[in-house]
């Protein structure tokens, strides 16, 4: 459905679909079965069983990207992962919704004794073995303008070209963009004061390239990674 919703969007240039649930309103008590989805569309001025309600699909980009073990290890020491992001191999491809609970409450519950039992026997580190953060010389925060276009870049990008639907030329506009703007972040991080907006920008941009990188390599279509090449 979201990929038909998706082409849909492309195809007419609107920015939604609509949802009408009028015809199954007057047959079920919607409100018993839905109070929270009912109550969030009213709040922000909808309401539901009278009008059309406004959809757009979601990306689930790091959808089981995240190869772990049994105890939720992954690659990196240190980090664990766990949920949706995980990889696990339990459910396959499509591990959306309520497939992920294993792995929400499973390995959640795992890794969470893994990382006690390592926390209890692993040496604290040492203060000396910690290179020390150098600020910038500027006086001044980064420019939340700027940190703002950016991540605009970064979601756009992403969304056009690494979404729903993947191509290969797609995926290779996006590498491409990408790998532009991060240095202009990378430069942008060196310059301007440690701060947490120019921390997650930088995270952000590494992560995107990753799922590009990762997509590029994967020419078969399964599960959330769909690609029409």
């Amino acid at each position: 459905m979201s990929r038909a919703i998706f082409q849909e969007i492309a195809t007419t240039g609107d920015v939604c679909v609509f949802l009408d649930l009028s015809p199954v309103a007057q047959r079920l008590d919607l409100e018993a079965r839905f109070p929270k989805v009912l109550a969030t569309c009213r709040a922000e001025g909808f309401e539901p069983l009278r009008q059309r309600i406004p959809v757009v699909p979601a990306a689930h980009y790091f959808c089981g990207g995240v190869a772990v073990d049994l105890d939720g290890h992954t690659s990196l020491p240190g980090l664990f992962a766990v949920g949706e992001v995980a990889c696990t191999g339990v459910h396959g491809a499509n591990r959306l919704a309520s497939t992920s609970l294993l792995e929400g409450l499973l390995w959640g519950y795992r890794a969470a004794e893994a990382a006690i039992r390592e926390c209890e026997t692993a040496e604290p580190p040492r203060a000396e073995a910690i290179q020390p953060w150098i600020p910038a010389s500027g006086p001044e925060a980064a420019d939340p303008l700027l940190i703002e276009q950016d991540w605009t870049n970064v979601r756009t990008t992403l969304w056009n070209y690494a979404g729903i639907v993947r191509t290969k030329a797609r995926l290779e506009r996006a590498r491409g963009d990408m790998g532009h703007l991060y240095h202009r972040i990378e430069a942008f991080y060196r310059e301007a004061p440690l701060s947490r907006p120019i921390l997650e920008l930088r995270n952000g941009i590494t992560c995107a390239r990753l799922i590009l990188k990762a997509a590029l390599l994967n020419p078969e279509s399964r599960g959330c990674h769909y690609r029409v090449d």
